[in-house]
């Protein structure tokens, strides 16, 4: 496992004290999947091989991204539409790497998922109407959902956003192109690149917000994990309840109204199932080592 990952939120010290920085709650997550699964030697070997830290925030990214097997892009406070330097530098990097690097499995994680459904599918990112959406919430699996999810119907993850991505029907990243080759009269023409097929589909959704994550890969028919090139989640699978309401009492009055944290409150105490933090684990997992062919899909998308 060799994953690149960018960190795109000034993470507040006091959350950092309580729950610690956003590598660890990476990490914590893939562990946590490990103890609970069959899978605990090979998940913490993995983890041992490599979780490479990068500030987006400040501008720093991977110099050759084709070393990394995943690449991961956090959440973030920041919107995708402020008008900062490293944001753009980000959009364009994740631009090529989906476009250039198809090798390389890109992940994103609440502004993770916003940043490259507006790099890579062009597809508009702004605050919805129908406001925040805090807490532990249950997302509805779409046909693709259920299949690369192992046919579950729903899942149950912390969400913490008010922007959103916009559009039920996100268009498939460009092909790589191939280089041009001089013509010359002794040497005829190079034959046109082959096509390459991309499907991208949403996953799942919400009553306030229709995509809740994109999946992405090569051809038209899913069979595996490895298959995908692309995944994002609007949700937080790193997230627990005690964190959200960390976020809850340190945004509100600063972003977050009185009456949208209070809302979060009741939502948080209410909820007494368990989050499906393993599903997303598991595909984060498999998508960052490589291990991808491992986990077949029964049935088409």
């Amino acid at each position: 496992m060799k994953t690149a990952l960018l960190i795109c939120d000034p993470t507040h010290e006091d959350f950092i004290t309580a729950h610690g920085n956003i590598t660890n709650l990476v990490t914590e997550l893939f562990k946590n999947f490990a103890n609970r699964s069959l899978l605990p030697g090979l998940v913490s070997q993995s983890l041992h091989d490599g979780i490479h830290e990068f500030n987006a925030l400040g501008g720093e990214l991977p110099e050759n991204v084709a070393e990394y097997n995943s690449v991961i892009v956090s959440g973030s406070a920041c919107g995708v539409n402020d008008k900062e330097p490293w944001i753009q530098k980000l959009t364009e990097f994740l631009r090529d790497t989906a476009t250039n690097h198809p090798k390389v499995k890109l992940i994103g994680i609440c502004f993770g998922h916003q940043i490259i459904s507006n790099a890579v599918f062009d597809l508009p990112v702004k605050a919805n109407p129908k406001g925040w959406e805090i807490g532990p919430y249950k997302i509805d699996l779409t046909e693709t959902g259920k299949v690369i999810f192992m046919g579950k119907e729903s899942l149950t993850i912390e969400l913490f956003h008010h922007d959103a991505v916009f559009s039920e029907a996100p268009p498939a990243p460009a092909a790589p192109s191939a280089p041009e080759a001089p013509s010359t009269p002794e040497a005829p023409p190079p034959p046109p690149p082959e096509t390459v097929i991309r499907t991208t589909k949403i996953w799942g959704k919400t009553e306030k917000t229709d995509n809740q994550g994109i999946v992405s890969w090569t051809g038209s028919t899913l069979n595996s994990v490895d298959d995908i090139h692309i995944f994002t989640s609007q949700g937080h699978p790193e997230l627990t309840q005690e964190m959200t309401s960390t976020l809850i009492n340190l945004f509100e009055g600063k972003g977050i109204e009185k009456h949208a944290a209070d809302e979060a409150r009741k939502r948080v105490a209410a909820f007494k199932g368990d989050l499906d933090q393993d599903a997303l684990a598991l595909l984060m997992w498999a998508l960052s080592t490589g291990n991808g062919k491992a986990f077949k899909f029964s049935n088409d998308s």
